[in-house]
Order: structure tokens, then sequence, then C-alpha cells
């Protein structure tokens, strides 16, 4: 059981490492106090504000490799159902439930359920929703990804609360309804890849997206959590032949 929780709880702190791979934002140039010169005609933009192009898929299932940080590169089974997001591995003895709304998890095993307030990281770039978020979307061009043809756009994603952009490339195929197979993070000092194989796109079984209404809150729980150490061994008694 401690095992268990244990992973639970390494899963869910992964969470945060995808900030890491994002740089800090540069400071504005400052300006001379010289006079200021007339003002310009402003250029024509290839990119507008727009919603986030994810949000159109609420019902689907896929294979889903990779992910955003190191240590999420193994194949999961991936859910969706409205906002609710199921990723599961281990022949589904460990799964995790995300709200993309609420933005909170439940990370479930055989012996026991954990809850924590984010989203767990095999949810990404799904997780990027939300109504207070601002996305940006520039058309790169196509592509033909294991024999789908792509529409590729890249996506920076602007956060009310959090000065660092998020950005990532999408491989959009024509045959699924523009749903991305291919998902490239920008931005960072290193491009990670996720691919999506298998997609199903429709409703899902919602049995698969029920959790415990009591589980056990994460932020009690660390610290908490130790593996106890194995007794030592005590010598076999009585004389020796």
């Amino acid at each position: 059981m401690c095992r268990s929780i244990a992973a639970l709880l390494f899963a869910g702190c992964l969470t945060f490492q995808v900030w890491a791979q994002t740089p800090p934002p540069q400071q504005p140039a400052t300006q001379s106090p010289a006079a200021a010169p007339a003002p310009a005609e402003p250029a024509a933009s290839t990119s507008q504000p727009s919603q986030f192009p994810l949000d159109q898929f609420k019902e689907f299932s896929a294979i889903m490799a990779g992910g955003p940080v190191p240590g999420t590169e193994d194949e999961i089974h991936i859910y969706r159902s409205g906002n609710l997001m199921r990723m599961e591995a281990n022949d589904g003895r460990i799964y995790h439930i995300t709200d993309l709304v609420k933005h909170e998890s439940h990370g479930l095993a055989r012996t026991g359920c954990l809850k924590y307030a984010n989203s767990y990281i095999r949810s990404y770039p799904f997780s990027f929703s939300g109504k207070d978020n601002t996305f940006e979307r520039v058309p790169v061009g196509k592509e033909t990804v294991d024999g789908h043809v792509c529409q590729v756009e890249d996506v920076t994603i602007s956060f009310p609360k959090n000065p660092t952009q998020a950005k990532i490339r999408l491989w959009e195929a024509e045959d699924l309804q523009g749903f991305p197979i291919k998902v490239e993070t920008r931005g960072g000092p290193k491009h990670r890849t996720i691919l999506y194989k298998n997609v199903v796109l429709g409703p899902q079984d919602p049995t698969l997206f029920i959790f415990p209404d009591t589980c056990q809150n994460s932020e009690k729980t660390i610290g908490k959590t130790k593996l106890k150490p194995s007794s030592p061994k005590k010598p076999p008694t009585g004389k020796s032949q």
C-alpha cells in the first residue's frame, strides 16, 4: 500500500515540473527620454487571439506516448469525457482522473486514493484549457505524420496569473477532425514530442471517470507516507553440528 501511495504522490509532484520547460519572460527594453517618433501604421499580423484548439475534443480515447518532462515517455491509455480526463498505466492498476476546469486530480490505485490540487502531468497539453487563458494560433503549413495529412500550427498560451507563456506545436490530422496526433513543446531549452495513436472520437464509458468521494488529501499525506524498513534477520539459534 505504501508503495502505491508513494507512486501516486510522485506522479502528482511531476505536474509542477512542466513550468520549468518554458523560459522566464524577457524584460522590456527601456525607452530613451528622446521625443517619441510619429505613430506608424500597425503591422499586419499573421496571428490572432483564438480559442484553444483542443477544446473541441470533448469525447475521445487514444494511446499516448511521451510527455512534457522526463519520465513520461511510456505509453498510456487516455480517455476524455467532457471536462474529465482519465490516464492509466500499469494495465489500469494505477490511473489518474483530472478535472480540466477545476485543475484538480484524483490518483487511484488498488490500495488507495489521493486527491491533489493540480492537473496530472499526462493531461498535458489538454490541461491548458481555461476560460481565463488566452491563445494565439499561427498556421505553419502541412505535413504527413504516420499516414495522416496534418495541418501544423504553433499555439502560444498566456495565463492571467503567470507571466510565463507556454508554446506548443500541433500536427492536426485532417482525417481525425483536426485531432493532434503529434504535439511538440516549444519555448524551452529542449523540444519534447508527444504522439497519439489509436484515436477514437466519440462518447466514452462514464464509469471510467468515477472516483471515491473520500480520498486522502495529498497535502496532508506528503511527509507522512514512509516505507517501513525491513527488520534485520536474527541469527539462527541452537548449537551448530
